[in-house]
């Protein structure tokens, strides 16, 4: 598990995370990517370094929602965890003197190609840089790459900003301006690199790209980023991300992009219409319902009873698909560097407010709870999470006290995978149980914290 520390939007759709990686941000290069995964059961995501910090112990990464994985990821907040980070992968930038280099970003791949500038720079090349987006919203990092760069060209496809045109246009700019080019770099877009490479072959001048495909591993065994790289077959993510453009075969990469646009488009469709089932499910509980840490007046027969009102809006408020979809919450953990230095704080940090309340979600009520027969002391299950669902935690805590005097430490040493999520019936239906034991140590864990800490009522 990884923490964002730092979401910045930089346009409409595109977004700059800065996440704990420590071991990472001490060990990559320019060119080397990571591979994230949102959830259990999230795709593999590969995504290029833009920055790092050693002192912070972070990595910097720029993403753009473009599919469901890139939504989910961008949906993350400050705070929040990433389920997998895995790097550096891939191999370097090969850096050198090589004199004057021409730079070229598109789009987000502005963002992979930043590190690149700053170590051309810092190896004594003059670099020329140009940027690019389809309208002015969409240039990114100007700042950050013209610190690096000797010389800095901005084009927009609608000439909102700087000049107008493709970036192919700028770099053909500077190589009739220079002496000599000895060298062009390009990230971007596919299409966008091929039209760079036939530029740059124009006038005899090497290109080295980025290739963005398709990976599942990252490690070369399971073959799906394979392309033709100079009529041989190459994997990306062992033998590049970087070759030499003139080599690609482009026609077979286009091809190859879009295997699964089909299947992509019907999830994102499933993952927007849970989205909207879960907004009517919000409002029925606001920020400041979470925030109340008033002991609440209602009974036990009314906390637990199924047929009250505001027990059948929260059913009436999602469909059991809707609710089916959603991930089952991961626990956040300390970060394992940090962990090998302290014996006094437990390695699982608790749920947020927020994931409890959307791993409540994913109870579907049942009239015969099979997972109340699986526990031991006959917790109403249920009940206990259907309140945590309304933003009512106090209320939550109140149901597990009126049968089980320790549920902070139930939550903690309860094998719940053999006893009530082992009933669940989620997995009947292939998914992954309700995170019974999580949340019983949430809503513990809230009202201790709160400090209106009730006695049992046994």
């Amino acid at each position: 598990m990884n923490k964002i520390v730092l979401k910045k939007q930089l346009s409409e759709k595109v977004f700059l995370f800065e996440i704990e990686a420590p071991l990472i941000a001490k060990s990559r290069k320019a060119g080397n990517f990571i591979i994230v995964r949102v959830g259990e059961n999230g795709e593999r995501v590969p995504l290029t370094i833009a920055d790092a910090s050693i002192e912070r112990g972070t990595i910097t990464i720029v993403v753009q929602k473009v599919g469901l994985s890139s939504t989910k990821l961008c949906d993350l907040n400050e705070g929040d965890y990433i389920t997998d980070v895995v790097g550096p992968l891939g191999n370097p930038t090969h850096i050198e003197n090589f004199g004057t280099v021409v730079c070229a970003g598109g789009g987000v791949g502005v963002a992979p190609m930043l590190p690149i500038i700053r170590a051309l720079k810092a190896a004594g090349n003059r670099v020329l840089s140009v940027i690019a987006g389809r309208s002015k919203e969409l240039v990114i990092l100007e700042n950050e790459v013209r610190q690096s760069s000797d010389e800095l060209i901005i084009m927009t496809d609608d000439g909102s900003y700087g000049e107008k045109g493709v970036v192919t246009v700028g770099i053909e700019k500077f190589i009739t301006q220079e002496e000599h080019v000895d060298k062009v770099f390009a990230i971007g877009p596919p299409i966008m690199m091929k039209f760079c490479c036939l530029m740059a072959q124009k006038y005899n001048i090497p290109v080295e790209v980025s290739l963005n495909t398709i990976m599942v591993d990252g490690t070369g065994m399971c073959g799906a980023c394979r392309l033709s790289i100079g009529g041989k077959t190459k994997f990306v993510c062992i033998d590049g991300p970087e070759f030499d453009g003139s080599l690609v075969d482009w026609d077979e990469m286009f091809k190859r992009m879009g295997t699964f646009r089909d299947a992509e488009r019907e999830e994102m469709e499933h993952y927007e219409e849970h989205l909207r089932g879960f907004a009517k499910q919000e409002e029925l509980h606001t920020c400041e319902t979470c925030m109340d840490v008033e002991p609440t007046t209602e009974t036990i027969e009314e906390l637990t009873n199924r047929d009250s009102e505001w027990r059948k809006e929260l059913r009436a408020a999602m469909k059991p698909a809707e609710r089916k979809a959603i991930e089952r919450v991961a626990m956040p953990e300390l970060d394992p560097v940090y962990r090998a230095t302290t014996r006094t704080e437990e390695v699982n940090k608790g749920l947020t407010k927020q994931m409890a309340v959307r791993e409540a979600h994913r109870c579907l009520d049942c009239g015969k709870p099979a997972c109340v027969e699986g526990c031991p002391v006959n917790i109403n299950i249920p009940s206990f999470i259907k309140n945590i669902e309304r933003g009512q935690f106090l209320a939550a805590a109140k149901v597990l006290k009126s049968t089980s005097a320790l549920p902070a430490v139930c939550g903690r040493v309860c094998p719940q995978e053999k006893q009530c999520e082992s009933k669940c019936i989620h997995l009947k239906m292939n998914e992954p149980a309700v995170a019974i034991g999580y949340l019983e140590r949430f809503a513990a864990d809230f009202e201790r914290e709160s400090g209106n800490i009730a006695l049992p009522d046994l």
